[in-house]
C-alpha cells in the first residue's frame, strides 16, 4: 500500500472509550498447562531485553468473554500496579 492510502494512526481504545497504551505489550494464553504458560513467558523474555516488562496473562472464564480491549486495559492497569508494587518493595530498608 503507498503512503497515500495508509490508515491514520490512531489511539486504540478499550471498550467505552478507554485509549490503550501504545507502549504496552501482553500476551494471552489459551489452554495451555502451567508448565506450558511459563515456558512461554521465558521464550517471550529471552527474545530481546525489551520484552522483559511484557505482561502475561491466561484466560479464565471471567475474562474470556471480554471484547480485546477491555482485556488489555485491565491487564495494562494490573501490570502497572504489579511494577509499583514490586518497586516499593525493592526500595525498604531490610
Amino acid at each position: 500500500m503507498d503512503e497515500k492510502n495508509k490508515e491514520p494512526q490512531t489511539q486504540p481504545q478499550a471498550t467505552g472509550g478507554q485509549p490503550l497504551p501504545r507502549d504496552f505489550r501482553a500476551v494471552v494464553m489459551y489452554g495451555m498447562s502451567n508448565q506450558e504458560a511459563l515456558a512461554v513467558m521465558k521464550a517471550v523474555k529471552a527474545i530481546s531485553p525489551s520484552m522483559k516488562d511484557t505482561a502475561f496473562a491466561m484466560t479464565t472464564e471471567t475474562n474470556i468473554a471480554w471484547p480485546l480491549g477491555q482485556l488489555i486495559a485491565e491487564l495494562s492497569a494490573e501490570h502497572r500496579m504489579m511494577r509499583k508494587w514490586t518497586e516499593s518493595q525493592r526500595e525498604k530498608p531490610e
